[in-house]
């Protein structure tokens, strides 16, 4: 079976979703091939048409195609069109087809695997941007029309769609199954030695829905209480509507809090920022999974998170929780870890057994069996 595989996402700037993307396509190659299967990755997608596509995922070898790499924006819109308007063969021919962008073309020979990462469009709409929002919500439903199975990335974000749509995948008899991320590291066996100004860290992109104003309103009380208060360690890009966070970032900053931007930062640097902090801080209103939650946890660091959506599934037990909307609690959650080398200990153990529940070999496995049952004979799905 040749199976494509979209890879557009991580021609960009990668955030969570591209992640997955990346090490989805690394472990099904690694998992697939020994298997007969061939795989086509595409770096331009539907509508996902990115402007420098060789910046994505590459991976070599015997079964292994990238048709559109190399092709620039202007062809690859026009190639898409005509794929779509099945005037033109979808490069590679790939017998099933893996979208991991929110994207769900039209895909004349080739079966479709919608990968649902969240519904906060839907579910949170004032955390997304109106040109997010509306995009997302038609693709989605592009993909209840034209999509053979789907793969939801935790059992919160399947609830999220079958409270949208009540009872649709048991009547349309569509397969699904749950597709997790992991880390893309492998789980140390043991925590590093923490120094003694090991800061509190914040990962993922300034915009609303990740929650930064509670914790930068929790780490004032902290910084306020604490006999020998951490730095903060905020890392992420610039996401829409940022800039009051910026701001209040400056204005505590120039009242002497030791507040750090890193801003974006690559994925070596954004593991060392794991290996060397004290905690991680997830404070966010919605996840679709948690991604930074499940990598802290593989490099050995403690975490406090929302006791929201995906986040209480994916850390179970294995974390702190507060409300997204009491940074009193944070407050105190933080007083409490900084003060407890017992409670310390118990996390990063706890974390450290939690993680390696995950692994992208799993996950492959999963989308690969998925796959080949789609090209095996099954009754139709009722739409």
């Amino acid at each position: 079976m040749k199976i494509g595989l979209d890879v557009a996402q991580t021609s960009a700037e990668r955030a969570g979703c591209a992640w997955y993307a990346d090490a989805l396509a690394r472990a099904m190659v690694a998992q697939g091939r020994p298997r007969g299967h061939e795989f086509v990755l595409y770096h331009q997608f539907g509508d996902w048409i990115n402007g420098e596509p060789g910046h994505g995922t590459s991976l070599t070898g015997t079964g292994i195609e990238m048709p559109m790499r190399t092709l620039l924006p202007v062809p690859a819109r026009a190639l898409w069109r005509e794929i779509e308007a099945g005037n033109a063969p979808l490069p590679g021919a790939p017998d099933v087809v893996v979208a991991s962008s929110f994207h769900a073309p039209n895909l004349p020979g080739a079966k479709l695997i919608y990968v649902v990462h969240d519904l906060v469009f839907w579910t949170h709409p004032q955390f997304a941007t109106d040109a997010t929002r509306l995009v997302c919500q038609r693709e989605l439903g592009q993909a209840i029309g034209r999509a053979a199975a789907f793969l939801f990335v935790s059992e919160s974000t399947r609830a999220d769609f079958e409270a949208l749509f009540p009872g649709w995948l048991d009547r349309s008899g569509i397969p699904h199954a749950i597709a997790s991320g992991a880390s893309r590291w492998p789980t140390v066996e043991a925590a590093a030695t923490r120094a003694a100004d090991a800061p509190w860290l914040m990962v993922g992109s300034v915009e609303p829905r990740k929650n930064h104003a509670c914790v930068l309103d929790a780490y004032e009380s902290y910084h306020a209480s604490a006999e020998s208060p951490r730095p903060l360690r905020i890392v992420g890009g610039r996401g829409w509507h940022s800039e009051k966070i910026h701001q209040r970032i400056a204005e505590l900053a120039g009242r002497g809090l030791p507040i750090i931007y890193a801003g974006y930062v690559d994925d070596r640097a954004l593991r060392e920022a794991f290996r060397s902090s004290f905690a991680l801080l997830q404070p966010s209103w919605h996840e679709g999974f948690g991604l930074p939650v499940l990598e802290a946890f593989s490099q050995g660091l403690p975490v406090i998170a929302s006791d929201v959506a995906s986040l209480p599934e994916v850390s179970a037990g294995a974390a702190l929780h507060c409300p997204p909307d009491d940074p009193n609690a944070w407050t105190t959650a933080m007083l409490k870890l900084d003060g407890s080398s017992a409670e310390i200990d118990r996390l990063t153990q706890a974390g450290l057994k939690r993680a390696s529940a995950y692994s992208w070999q799993k996950t492959a496995q999963t989308v690969l069996s998925l796959a080949e049952s789609l090209t095996k004979s099954s009754p139709p799905v009722k739409r």
